[in-house]
């Protein structure tokens, strides 16, 4: 299942919209207080059991609910938005504290030209969890947009929302608050102009430096309750995001995380029992399968995008991975797939 709790602020206006009657008592019911937020959280396991009945209704009215919401989902995040001056800053908000709010949405940030693409990621540990992983990201991007834009009073305003195709036949809606949905999208995520960053944010509060202290100290105790799991999970995200730029190198992860290349090895091979290349591999087997299993993208565009210089280098990879070629790949999983 998918690990992991959330604020049960993300939860906010659900059973007014939900077709669930028993949504309210369910949410009561899982809910615990968090170790590490002010705030009662929920397992992502039940919020995934609660989202499905609203997707089977259809998504637009998952679209509705967070519609609906506006900024009153942002639970922690809320008041740390409002000390943010712009909308760059809010977003690094979103990045640093987004695991007291939702631990296993993993938020990552890349160049792209005139723009940055901000990609979400959900942490699942079985296959048997897609259906619930695409519910939770689509909801996800869009109370971001939702939010965002609400409590910047609409100064944050992405160029587009982009989600991957369907693996269950999942329908988003064509637009979301006026912005355009790409469901066929390699990533998914919004897709930010550079210039929105700039922007002021109109709902900026200076002087609640308490309350980013306290959240501070609650990210720290969330690090150190599962060190490990945070270590991968950040790691594996930068790589995630980087892939496309061709810029996943390890000494780049390290000054990153301000230490030099041996001390990072040293560092996996201690708290994670792993390599960088194992990381990596495995980083882009989470990239590539999918774009694989949709049978939308060319053999090109996902080898560039898992970050390799030429479909041959690509094809030797997935040969050692996995036995075969990706075509080949593609027919023993049965896949009618369009990928040339």
């Amino acid at each position: 299942m998918i690990q992991g709790v959330v604020e049960t602020a993300a939860l906010w206006g659900m059973p007014k919209w939900s077709p669930d009657h028993k949504c309210q008592e369910a949410i009561l019911q899982a809910s615990a207080a968090g170790p590490y937020t002010m705030n009662p959280e929920i397992p992502l396991s039940d919020v995934c059991r609660l989202l499905l009945p609203m997707a089977e209704e259809g998504s637009e009215l998952i679209a509705g609910w967070v519609d609906d919401q506006v900024e009153n989902h942002a639970g922690v995040l809320g008041s740390l938005f409002k000390e943010a001056p712009n909308v760059g800053a809010m977003l690094s908000v979103l990045l640093r504290y987004n695991p007291l709010h939702a631990a296993p949405i993993v938020w990552q940030v890349r160049p792209q030209g005139d723009y940055i693409f901000l990609s979400l990621w959900v942490e699942i540990d079985s296959t048997q969890d897609k259906h619930a992983a695409e519910v939770v990201a689509g909801t996800a991007l869009m109370q971001v947009v939702s939010g965002l834009g609400a409590i910047s009073e609409g100064a944050f305003k992405p160029h587009s929302i982009n989600l991957t195709p369907s693996n269950v036949g999942l329908r988003w809606p064509s637009h979301f608050q006026s912005i355009p949905v790409n469901v066929d999208s390699p990533d998914t995520g919004v897709l930010i102009h550079r210039d929105v960053l700039a922007r002021p944010n109109p709902g900026y509060r200076k002087g609640l430096t308490g309350f980013t202290q306290q959240a501070n100290s609650a990210l720290d105790a969330y690090k150190q309750g599962d060190l490990s799991a945070v270590l991968k999970s950040e790691i594996k995200g930068w790589i995630r995001a980087t892939l496309p730029t061709g810029r996943y190198q390890l000494t780049r992860l390290a000054e990153r995380m301000h230490c030099d290349k041996r001390t990072l090895q040293r560092r996996l091979a201690r708290d994670l029992g792993v390599t960088f290349q194992c990381l990596l591999d495995e980083s882009r087997d989470e990239v590539v399968l999918p774009m694989l299993r949709s049978g939308v993208f060319s053999v090109s565009l996902i080898s560039n995008h898992a970050g390799f210089s030429n479909t041959g280098n690509f094809s030797r990879y997935f040969s050692q991975r996995f036995g075969c070629s990706p075509l080949s790949w593609c027919a023993e999983q049965d896949l009618v797939s369009s990928i040339k």
